[in-house]
């Protein structure tokens, strides 16, 4: 690995690809509109959202109504909920369990996500928790990783696949990012391997969704390291097949 700032990752490449799915970021962005909500999330309370656009001096794209709030809970299911369709009036109420750890992502109608805050938020006890849910994994539908802990620029980050209906779609998402990156899995394909290209010194969850929406269970998250990369492929294998295709 070269020792300047910026290094490349470089290996076979195979004219067959997997590709990334038709998606537009950077159209709009999210927040809490409470400035002083800390990094705990009490479960059951509504809390307010505004989307605004990505670019404020132009303020021309908000995404297309109406949006979704996706909850990666790390180790667990991602929740996906629908948060309302008035950009300034946005409500989402957290349903998972005491103790969940979620990296947040708000997707508008055509999937465009408005990126990821830095934090990665704890689910805390609210005023009640008769609203809090646990998805039920029945029939099961999981993901393992062989990195859980720290990966290393242009690691390989291996995941499998069981259950659920193909095919499958990994997501990316990385807090403080401004994009969400989703790749397409070829039917019939149960594991894939992600060459580490994300920044260093944060962190990067992999979700999971099949053909019908559905989210699979043990979204793994890893604390990246190493340095910044120039180039770097993403490698699909199954069964000592392998195909790769670069993510942009």
């Amino acid at each position: 690995m070269s020792s300047l700032g910026v290094s490349v990752c470089v290996f076979w490449f195979i004219a067959v690809s997997t590709p990334a799915l038709a998606q537009t970021n950077r159209l709009f962005q999210w927040s809490f509109a409470n400035d002083a909500l800390s990094t705990s999330l009490p479960t059951c309370f509504p809390l307010q959202i505004i989307v605004t656009s990505f670019n404020t001096t132009t303020n021309d794209t908000i995404g297309t109504p109406p949006y979704y709030m996706t909850a990666f809970v790390v180790g667990g299911t991602p929740v996906t909920t629908f948060i309302g369709t008035d950009q300034n009036n946005l409500t989402w109420t957290v349903t998972e369990p005491v103790g969940s750890q979620l990296v947040l992502s708000v997707v508008d109608a055509n999937g465009s996500a408005g990126g990821i805050p830095p934090n990665i938020y704890k689910v805390i006890e609210g005023t009640t928790t008769q609203c809090v849910t646990t998805p039920i994994n029945t029939p099961p539908f999981t993901v393992t990783a062989n990195v859980t802990s720290e990966l290393q620029t242009c690691q390989p980050w291996g995941f499998k696949v069981k259950g659920g209906v193909p095919p499958y779609v990994i997501t990316f998402a990385q807090p403080g990012s401004p994009v969400v990156t989703n790749v397409s899995m070829l039917f019939g394909d149960d594991a894939f391997t992600f060459i580490n290209r994300a920044g260093p010194n944060g962190q990067l969850i992999g979700a999971i969704s099949d053909l019908t929406g559905r989210w699979a269970t043990g979204t793994p998250i890893v604390n990246t390291k190493g340095m910044r990369v120039a180039t770097i492929y993403v490698l699909q294998s199954l069964k000592g097949f392998s195909t790769s295709s670069r993510i942009h």
